[in-house]
């Protein structure tokens, strides 16, 4: 088996059985909440957007990988964790502009994914060494991308109840 293969095989694994498990476990409980406390556990998750960083280690991945690419994903998934964190923070003090943040974050968050995951096949990096990076993309990835659909689902299906006092 060559590597585009194995890889592919781990990460549709990993996809269902992450997408079961918050299926199962995750989905019903956020459900009844609203969606300020529903958002705030599927953007946390992406505070360790930070991990993309490691593309930006020269010891971490092979030496052949284009220093762009690198400081593209590295700054990207930066940015996508910095901004997970301040959107959670909005959205758990139920902050006015917390859901627009929302927004922000996930269209951001899920560009950067879209992004940089053709130029990451492009050069075909399953075939060289990527240290944890490996594990990185058929699991935290998987788990990114589940949320970002989550997130999207619950703000387009959001509608403002307003309070009369």
């Amino acid at each position: 088996m060559d590597n585009f293969l194995i890889f592919n095989m781990q990460t549709t694994a990993g996809l269902i059985t992450f997408y079961l498990a918050i299926k199962w476990f995750v989905f019903p409980k956020l459900a009844k909440r609203n969606i300020y406390d529903a958002l705030v556990p599927m953007v946390l998750i992406h505070g360790l957007r930070y991990l993309g960083m490691v593309f930006m280690v020269d010891t971490q991945v092979y030496d052949a990988f284009p220093d762009d690419l690198a400081f593209t994903v590295g700054v990207w998934d930066y940015s996508t964790a910095i901004l997970a964190i301040m959107t959670a923070i909005a959205l758990r003090n139920h902050w006015k502009y917390a859901i627009p943040l929302a927004w922000v974050f996930n269209i951001f968050g899920f560009t950067d994914l879209i992004v940089a995951f053709p130029q990451v096949f492009e050069i075909e990096f399953y075939n060289y060494y990527l240290g944890t990076m490996w594990w990185a993309f058929s699991t935290i990835g998987v788990v990114n991308v589940i949320s970002h659909i989550y997130i999207f689902y619950r703000l387009f299906t959001y509608k403002k109840v307003k309070i009369n006092n």
